[in-house]
């Protein structure tokens, strides 16, 4: 049981890992674009035609990598009004299935559409068709990738959840 538990709390480790050290220093570099977005066109007069689309892939990136890492939290919207009068166990059995079914059944179709996706705009070279001309490939790779955390996280949440249903015992990530 303790090796188990140790694999879940591993499973948990990556995504918040990720969302600590990848995520949140990817809206630093965010901000940092923005400010010289402002200073160059506001004060210097002089814009630039790479920022806005470069902001674009950023947030982008943020918003989709983050996906495990708010999981993980479960800082996802969430309706609960119903749920949270029915006893914990009945709770923590409704997530599991609704995990399963909705998370699963997304991840299940995304996954390996998103790796079509992403392989097709890398064996293009897929640009952008703007005047930056920027690669979008890059991004696109982001998407199978943030769909492998979001697996991740979904496994730890649903093997914490039936060791609590089996063990009455909770596993702290």
């Amino acid at each position: 049981m303790q090796t188990f538990v140790s694999f879940i709390r591993f499973l948990d480790r990556i995504n918040r890992w990720f969302g600590q050290w990848f995520v949140s220093w990817l809206m630093l570099l965010i901000m940092g674009v923005v400010l010289f977005e402002v200073v160059t066109r506001r004060f210097i007069g002089v814009p630039q035609i790479w920022t806005q689309e470069i902001i674009t892939y950023l947030f982008c990136a943020h918003f989709v990598l983050a996906l495990g890492y708010t999981l993980h939290y479960k800082e996802h919207v969430n309706a609960d009004v119903l749920t949270s009068l029915l006893p914990e166990k009945v709770q923590v059995a409704l997530e599991t299935i609704v995990y399963f079914l909705f998370i699963g059944a997304f991840l299940y179709v995304m996954t390996p559409t998103s790796i079509d996706f992403a392989e097709r705009a890398w064996s293009y070279g897929e640009r952008a068709s703007t005047a930056f001309n920027s690669p979008i490939y890059l991004v696109k790779a982001l998407i199978p990738i943030s769909l492998i955390l979001l697996s991740i996280q979904m496994v730890a949440i649903l093997l914490k959840n039936a060791v609590y249903l089996l063990t009455n015992k909770k596993i702290e990530g």
